[in-house]
């Protein structure tokens, strides 16, 4: 499976197929500049990304969709309440 050059679209069908059908809300923790976050949003009803404000992206070059956020915080304490996501993703993070 190719990380960054995905021309076939490999990474994102497994990334969807790994979800299901209808993902609901997903929590990627670790997202970095977001690129995977944004693939995401085809398959959920919200995409929230966090990292630690260190790895986020210094400018919003890249506009999100609608759906799609992403902040700086850590996945040690969350900032959100229990039960906020219907899935949480932590992949390809070092």
């Amino acid at each position: 499976m190719a990380i960054r050059g995905d021309s076939a679209g490999l990474e994102k069908h497994y990334l969807l197929d790994m979800l299901g059908g209808d993902a609901g809300r997903i929590l990627e923790i670790g997202c970095g500049d977001g690129r995977l976050t944004r693939k995401y949003v085809e398959t959920a009803t919200q995409a929230v990304g966090i990292d630690l404000p260190s790895a986020l992206p210094r400018d919003d070059a890249e506009t999100l969709p609608e759906s799609t956020q992403i902040a700086g915080a850590s996945g040690v304490a969350l900032p959100f309440r229990g039960g906020s996501f219907d899935r949480a993703i932590f992949s390809l993070s070092f």
